[in-house]
C-alpha cells in the first residue's frame, strides 16, 4: 500500500516538488533575468571559474574535497567556531576600514552614529544649537521637523550598540563583530536544524557572502537586526528541547534588541518563524514558564521603544521617522511626496529589483544564489522546517512591496533579516542534491561542481561588486577631508554646498553636507566646524565663532573635484578670495 510519501506527485515530495518550482520561477525573475551581472560582464573570467571548476568532477579531485570537509566537520565545535568568527571578524573589519574608510557612507548610518554618541554620553537628546539651521542633516530630527531638540529619528537599538564602540573610539568596528557572531549562529542554526555538516556548511557559505562583507562594514542596522532575530530562533529551539524558562527569557530578549533596532522587520520575521515553532500545542503547556518569560522581556523592549519616542517625538506612538519624513515615512500604494504616487506596479518593479540583488550578491555564485536556496524543494526533500525557513523572504518582500523607497545604495538590503534562513536552507540544498542524485553517474557530481565553481567564482564576484564602493560612495565624498589636511585648514569654520549633476549617480543632487555633519562634535566646539552654506546668513554664524578663520567648501560633483575660498569680512559683506590648487583635489576658481 503507497503512503502520501511513496506518492511522487501528491505526497509531501510532489508538493516540495511543485512548491519549489512555483517559488524558483518568482524568485528568478529578478530585474534583468537570471543571469546575474557579474557573468554577464565578466564572460571570460566565468569561462575559466567553469573550466576550472569542472576538475571537480574527477574522482580522485572530489575525493580530496570529500576528506577536507570530513576533516572540517572533525573539528572540535568550539574550534570550529572560533577559527570561523575570526576569519569573519578579519575580512569585515578589512571591509569597514580599508573600503569605507571606518565612516559611515549613507545619512541613516551617520544619524544611527550622531544617536550612538549621545546615547555613549548618557544622554537620549541634546539642545539645538543657535542657528541650528546650518546643520540640517536627513535623519536627525531638529530645527527642520520642529522639535526642540537635537537627537536621530531611528529607534534607539542600533544607536545603543554603538556607544561601545564610541567609547573605543572604534563604532566602525560594531558591525563586523556582529557580523561575525551572525556567521556563527547560522552555522549553530544549520547544525541545530539538519545537523553538524549542513551547519559547518552554511558558516562557510555566510563567510565570504558579498552581502555579509558589505553589510557588515556599514553603519547600518540590518546586521544586528538578523543577528539577534537568528539567537532568538535558537534560543526558541532549546526551549522546546528544555522547557527551562531562562531560553524563553533569552529569546525575548534578542528579539526585543531586535525590535529595538528594526521594529517592522522583527515584528515579520518574529511572528512568521514563531508561529511556525508554537505547534504541537502540547509543547506550550510544557514550556509555559519560557513563554511567559519571554513575553515579558519582550514587552519590555516595547515599553523602552515607546519611552523613547516620548522623549523624542514628544509622542509615545509617533516614531521619529515620520516626524523627520513625513509622508514620506509611511507604507501604502499613496502620495508620499509632492504629488507623486506609490502604485502596485513599482513595489512589483522594486520587488524585482531587490530579488536581483539577492541572486547576485547572497552567495557570489556564477549561478543565482535562489536557485541553491530552493534545491530542498526542487528535489522533494523539503518539509516544515524548510518552508519555515524559506517564509521570512516573501514575507518581508510583500512587506516591502508596499513602501515607496527602493533602497538603490545597496538593493536588497531591506531583505537580509531572512539571510541567515537562506544559507541554511543552500546548505541544505547541496546535500539534498547529493541524496537525490544518489549514485547518477553525472547529477552525483552537480553538488560538487556547483560548491567549487562558486567558492572560486568569487575571485570575479567580490570585486565586481566591490568596486562601486569608492571614496565618494553614495552620501559621503572623500576630497572634503584631504582639502581640510593638505590647506591647513585648522580653527575654522568650513561653508559646504555641492553643484553639477552627476548622472552617473541616483542622487544626482546630493550635497554631500554628510560629511562635514559627522565629523563635527556634539558641543560644536571642534578645531573645525562644517556648516550649510546659507549665504547671506553667513556673516551671522561667523559672527557666533569669533576668532575662527571661515572657507567655503564647494564640492563639484560630475568631476569628484572642489572649489575653496577664504571668507574674510569686508564691512557688512562678505569676500570670497579663491584659494589656488595646489593638489589634483582642487578646481581653479573661475573669473
Amino acid at each position: 500500500m503507497n503512503t502520501m510519501e511513496d506518492n511522487k506527485w501528491t505526497g509531501p515530495r510532489g508538493i516540495s516538488w511543485a512548491a519549489g518550482m512555483l517559488g524558483l520561477l518568482f524568485f528568478l525573475w529578478g530585474q534583468g533575468g537570471p543571469i546575474s551581472r557579474t557573468v554577464q560582464e565578466h564572460p571570460y573570467g566565468t569561462a575559466a571559474v567553469l573550466l576550472l571548476a569542472s576538475a571537480a568532477v574527477v574522482r580522485r579531485f572530489r575525493e580530496v574535497l570529500a576528506r577536507g570537509f570530513d576533516r572540517v566537520c572533525r573539528m572540535p565545535r568550539a574550534r570550529f567556531n572560533g577559527l570561523v568568527f575570526g576569519a569573519a571578524l578579519a575580512m569585515y573589519a578589512a571591509m569597514a576600514w580599508f573600503v569605507f574608510d571606518g565612516i559611515p557612507r549613507l545619512d541613516d548610518g551617520i544619524a544611527s552614529l550622531f544617536q550612538g554618541r549621545l546615547l555613549a554620553r548618557g544622554v537620549l537628546t541634546l539642545p539645538l544649537p543657535e542657528r541650528a539651521y546650518f546643520y540640517n542633516m536627513f535623519g536627525v530630527l531638529g530645527f527642520r521637523q520642529g522639535v526642540a531638540h537635537w537627537c536621530g529619528m531611528y529607534p534607539p537599538g542600533w544607536p545603543l550598540l554603538l556607544a561601545p564602540g564610541v567609547w573605543l573610539g572604534a563604532p566602525w568596528l560594531v558591525n563586523p563583530l556582529l557580523g561575525a557572531l551572525l556567521v556563527v549562529a547560522i552555522g549553530e542554526l544549520g547544525r541545530d536544524l539538519f545537523g553538524l555538516r549542513t551547519g559547518r556548511a552554511a558558516a562557510l557559505l555566510a563567510l565570504p557572502s558579498p552581502m555579509m562583507l558589505v553589510l557588515s562594514g556599514l553603519h547600518l542596522s540590518h546586521m544586528p537586526t538578523a543577528l539577534f532575530l537568528c539567537l532568538a530562533v535558537l534560543s526558541l529551539r532549546k526551549l522546546w528541547a528544555t522547557a527551562r524558562w531562562g531560553w524563553g527569557a533569552s529569546a525575548g530578549g534578542a528579539w526585543g534588541i531586535a525590535f529595538l533596532c528594526r521594529p517592522l522587520d522583527a515584528v515579520v520575521v518574529g511572528v512568521v518563524l514563531i508561529l511556525g515553532f508554537l505547534a504541537p500545542a502540547r509543547r506550550l503547556w510544557r514550556c509555559r514558564l519560557g513563554i511567559v518569560a519571554g513575553l515579558a522581556v519582550a514587552l519590555l523592549a516595547v515599553g523602552v521603544l515607546l519611552g523613547f519616542q516620548q522623549v523624542t517625538t514628544g509622542d509615545w506612538l509617533t516614531p521619529g521617522h515620520e516626524v523627520g519624513m513625513g509622508r514620506a515615512g509611511t507604507f501604502g500604494f499613496s502620495e508620499y511626496r509632492n504629488g507623486r504616487l506609490h502604485t502596485p506596479e513599482r513595489g512589483i518593479e522594486h520587488t524585482f529589483h531587490r530579488l536581483r540583488a539577492v541572486n547576485d550578491q547572497l552567495l557570489g555564485w556564477a549561478v543565482p544564489s535562489l536557485l541553491i536556496v530552493m534545491l530542498p524543494f526542487l528535489t522533494g526533500r523539503a518539509r516544515v522546517k524548510e518552508a519555515l525557513l524559506l517564509l521570512p523572504l516573501p514575507v518581508l518582500l510583500v512587506t516591502f512591496a508596499h513602501y515607496w523607497y527602493l533602497e538603490i545604495c545597496y538593493p536588497g538590503r531591506y531583505l537580509f533579516t531572512a539571510a541567515p534562513y537562506l544559507f541554511v536552507l543552500a546548505a541544505r540544498g547541496l546535500f539534498t542534491l547529493r541524496e537525490a542524485a544518489g549514485g547518477h553517474r553525472v547529477w552525483s557530481r552537480a553538488p560538487v561542481f556547483l560548491a567549487v565553481s562558486g567558492i572560486l567564482f568569487l575571485a570575479v564576484s567580490l570585486p565586481h561588486h566591490l568596486r562601486r564602493f569608492g571614496p565618494d560612495y553614495y552620501d559621503v565624498e572623500g576630497v572634503l577631508p584631504r582639502v581640510v589636511r593638505d590647506y591647513g585648514i585648522r580653527h575654522a569654520l568650513v561653508f559646504m554646498d555641492a553643484i553639477g549633476i552627476d548622472q552617473r549617480k541616483v542622487d544626482v543632487n546630493n550635497d554631500y553636507y554628510g560629511t562635514g555633519f559627522l565629523r563635527n562634535d556634539l558641543e560644536l566646539a571642534g578645531d573645525v566646524v562644517y556648516v550649510r552654506n546659507l549665504r547671506e546668513r553667513n556673516l551671522g554664524l561667523m559672527d557666533a565663532f569669533p576668532g575662527r578663520s571661515a572657507y567655503l567648501y564647494r564640492y563639484v560633483r560630475p568631476q569628484e573635484k572642489a572649489f575653496l575660498w577664504r571668507l574674510e569680512r569686508d564691512g557688512g559683506e562678505l569676500r570670497e578670495i579663491p584659494v589656488e590648487p595646489r593638489t589634483p583635489d582642487l578646481l581653479p576658481v573661475p573669473e
